[in-house]
């Protein structure tokens, strides 16, 4: 059985919840190289999960013999890694958001062209059970026409405790921490129509607050830790139209005085019905009466499902369900609503 070898940069929560597991655990895959600015970190984990450690990514790139890699830094150091990664030949994962600023991922879709290399954003929701059925609901068109659809995942207090709160590490906060969840997993499910217009708005009214229940989880690494920076918003919403005619709001909170919702939430509102995420259900009529239907779907690890995924592009040499073309036009809705709520006014992007 052909195995890959795979490394992973940036030793943080999402690589030893996630990545390392999952990797380790399949029979296809070698788990071979870590390597984090926290040297000793990258140690623990190199002996925790049986791979080699390496000072820095260039000496892993160069030396590990790897055909693949997962990149799961802070944001804001994505798209140079993944560079690297692609122009030293291997296929790259790179965690959500795909980069830090629009410019980036333009860089890195470009860099990822040229290099002839899978390159696949970690859009985990789209590899949910769920959404899938949802999404097939939507293609076999019984549905209709998708006109106008919600997103949402709301968090009462739940700021993170580290680089996340940091834009110069993070790129933002939780319409680009959580926030691009909802976006690309609603987007996906519309068919990916081009954004027209963006009108956005970014609040920061609330945190870092003295709830003593607050908070919610915290980064591994000691980056704005101590004396900690918060130049992000707490709370962001957008409204989106599309060139089909379409339109979209989205929210995104880690802090509001509102109802706790966590979970993330779709409604889709079709032509000959709609539908809606967290439960499933679907809405439309039957001998012109109004009915729902709630569709009960088997949970699934979204995670294992997006790692066995990528490598099976690896393996096959096909391109991912979440690839970096995707991944820069949700960077530049990102880069829109930021922009739009900098300057109060709407963003175009298309002429």
């Amino acid at each position: 059985m052909k195995k890959i070898k795979v490394g992973v940069v940036g030793i943080g929560a999402i690589a030893h919840i996630f990545h390392l597991p999952n990797y380790r655990n399949h029979p296809q895959v070698e788990l071979v190289a870590v390597t984090d600015l926290d040297t000793d970190r990258a140690n623990k984990a190199a002996d925790e999960w049986g791979a080699k450690a390496f000072a820095s990514a260039d000496a892993m790139f160069r030396d590990a013999g790897l055909d693949a890699v997962s990149i799961c830094t802070f944001n804001t150091a994505h798209a140079a890694l993944a560079i690297k990664a692609l122009e030293a030949g291997l296929d790259v994962l790179v965690e959500k958001p795909m980069t830090a600023t629009v410019e980036q991922a333009e860089q890195l879709h470009r860099a990822a062209e040229q290099s002839g290399r899978i390159l696949m954003v970690g859009m985990s929701s789209r590899y949910r059970n769920d959404v899938r059925a949802m999404k097939g609901i939507v293609e076999s068109g019984e549905l209709g026409d998708i006109y106008f659809a919600k997103a949402r995942i709301i968090r009462r207090r739940g700021v993170p405790f580290g680089w996340f709160t940091s834009k110069e590490l993070s790129g933002g906060g939780p319409m680009m921490d959580i926030g691009v969840h909802a976006l690309d997993a609603v987007w996906w499910l519309m068919g990916m129509p081009k954004t027209d217009k963006v009108m956005g708005k970014l609040f920061h009214k609330i945190a870092p607050y003295h709830t003593k229940t607050g908070g919610f989880y915290e980064a591994m690494s000691s980056n704005n830790k101590e004396n900690p920076v918060y130049d992000v918003e707490d709370l962001g919403t957008a409204y989106l139209t599309f060139d089909n005619g379409a339109a979209l709001t989205v929210e995104a909170s880690w802090a509001v005085n509102g109802v706790q919702d966590d979970a993330m939430k779709i409604e889709l509102f079709g032509t000959k019905g709609g539908a809606s995420l967290d439960p499933l259900f679907v809405f439309k009529e039957a001998n012109l009466i109004p009915v729902e239907s709630r569709l009960d779907i088997e949970g699934n690890d979204y995670y294992k499902e997006e790692i066995d995924h990528f490598v099976q592009c690896v393996l096959h040499r096909e391109q991912p369900v979440s690839d970096v073309s995707q991944g820069l036009e949700i960077m530049r809705m990102l880069d829109a609503i930021g922009r739009s709520s900098e300057k109060n006014d709407v963003i175009r992007l298309l002429d």
